[in-house]
């Protein structure tokens, strides 16, 4: 055809607006820019929209006066009676519009509402929110970001409100009571860098509260619950008192506590995990595993730890140049895991190039713990690149898990280091590629060549030595079955950990 026909283009407004009923608001919008004929078709879809979703795609190059322009024209445009979901992040700490458009979504009867103001200046307040968000009865969602939480006075509560997100929000301790209180379906709560907020306390005896995550809130120094429904529960930050009460339906753990090195704290720590003896599911950072690791200093009457319900254990090795092998060792001495089938591990980046630096009898002549693992099915390792304590956990697990039948060893998701060529390992981003070790299946090259053939010829002689019959697999971080991703997922390793729920 010399010249293309635009079919589309000519069909009715009526069909052209069924198809973009069935497009995202912000792909429906872009139509805009493809012709005269397209200009204004997107507005009745928008006009009686449900979902409204203010965020990148309209801040993008537009300054602040000009985003909060576009942000009212979009909404006068809205002729809808409901609008479900209401989405306005990162907009100007300024009182008025803010008030101007939480009113807004509280006279559409919005139902799942997320406000992220932008970061105030130095110096500067916390953005108040308006009184009436709080008079809203409609909303099941409610996500806060960077503003100053404060209801009125005679706040009578959410009756519908099942999701409380607050980040980077200023709430007291009287206030919070009062919205735990008050919501009596919340069944999910998350508090990311709360300001002034010390103590936490969930006591509602009929309280839903399915999931509770409480991140780096500095201020906290006590946490109180009493969850008879919870099932998740995470914790990142000081470890701190934490007094649990009918939490048998509680599934899942994560704990990621820093490590201040004092014996109070790490007490709170032990005192901590004998509540949590009958989860299923439990991750645990550096320092929490630290001080476990220690536990025989602070209160060696209560050894053993017993987790007799746990099936899956994650243990993230997240400092440089700590020696985690003592640790995770006496992590298993300490706390006794009949029933785990699937272990999990993340190792740091390589702080110390020296440790590829050895040769494979040392790996023989190692003593490594009499700990057996009858019902341990899969290890994984993740961020394995063959330095001797990462080999010696192999051994260690090859000769005590006597059912193991999948050790997963998954190279760095992005490169750390540089050793020489010359040395026992090349440390690279990923393997060559991918290879699967057993004690009747392995032919090894005549040359070990390449980083990959010297780290399988090692395993091999661990394998061999061993009476293990667990399949080996090496991969690319990238090639790692879905199927062996742990309970807690993370968005970002290196960076801030933040749960991910399958």
């Amino acid at each position: 055809m010399e010249k293309s026909d635009d079919r589309i283009s000519k069909l009715p407004d009526d069909i052209l607006h069924s198809i973009l009923s069935m497009m995202p608001m912000k792909f429906i919008i872009r139509t805009s820019i493809l012709s005269r004929r397209w200009r204004n078709l997107w507005k009745p879809i928008w006009a009686y929209a449900t979902a409204l979703d203010l965020g990148a795609e309209f801040a993008s190059g537009q300054t602040p006066e000009e985003f909060v322009a576009t942000v009212n024209r979009y909404l006068q445009l809205h002729k809808g009676k409901e609008v479900r979901i209401f989405r306005l992040p990162h907009i100007p700490c300024n009182p008025l519009d803010a008030e101007k458009w939480v009113e807004f979504a509280v006279a559409k009867r919005v139902k799942k509402l997320d406000i992220d103001f932008c970061k105030p200046f130095k110096g500067s307040k916390l953005c108040k929110l308006p009184n009436s968000l709080f008079t809203c009865d409609s909303i099941t969602h409610l996500k806060l970001s960077r503003c100053d939480f404060s209801p009125l006075l005679n706040f009578k509560g959410c009756p519908y409100l099942k999701t409380l997100h607050l980040s980077d929000v200023t709430v007291t301790d009287a206030l919070f009571e009062s919205m735990i209180s008050n919501c009596p379906l919340m069944e999910e709560l998350i508090l990311k860098h709360c300001h002034d907020l010390t103590h936490i306390k969930v006591s509602p005896p009929d309280l839903p509260l399915k999931s509770l995550i409480v991140e780096f809130c500095w201020d906290v120094d006590e946490i109180e619950i009493f969850a008879p429904n919870l099932r998740s529960f995470c914790f990142s930050g000081d470890f701190i008192p934490m007094y649990f009460k009918n939490i048998s339906s509680l599934v899942d753990v994560l704990l990621k506590g820093i490590c201040m090195e004092d014996h109070y704290i790490g007490k709170d720590c032990i005192t901590v995990l004998h509540h949590l003896e009958h989860v299923k599911i439990l991750t645990l950072f550096s320092g929490s595993l630290e001080y476990v690791g220690l536990v025989e200093e602070y209160t060696p009457e209560d050894l053993p730890l017993r987790f007799h319900n746990l099936l899956e254990l994650q243990l993230v090795l997240e400092w440089f140049g700590w020696s985690y092998l003592p640790s995770i060792y006496s992590f298993f001495e300490n706390c006794l895991c009949p029933n785990l089938m699937m272990l999990f591990i993340y190792f740091p980046p390589i702080d110390d190039p020296s440790q590829s630096d050895y040769q494979s009898e040392e790996l023989l002549a190692e003593d490594t713990p009499d700990i057996v693992f009858d019902n341990l099915k899969v290890t994984k390792m993740n961020g394995f690149t063959g330095l001797k304590d990462e080999m010696l956990l192999v051994k260690f697990f090859l000769e005590n898990a006597i059912g193991l039948e999948h050790l997963v060893l998954a190279a760095p998701q992005k490169a750390v280091c540089d050793v020489a060529k010359d040395s026992a390992l090349e440390c690279k981003s990923d393997f060559a590629s991918t290879r699967i070790l057993h004690r009747n299946q392995l032919k090894l090259s005549e040359s070990a060549d390449t980083s990959l053939d010297r780290l399988c010829e090692r395993l091999f002689i661990l394998v061999k030595a061993s009476s293990s019959d667990a399949r080996i697999l090496i991969c690319d971080y990238s090639e790692v079955n879905d199927v062996l991703f742990p309970r807690h997922k993370y968005s970002d390793f290196h960076g801030l950990l933040i749960p991910r729920f399958t």
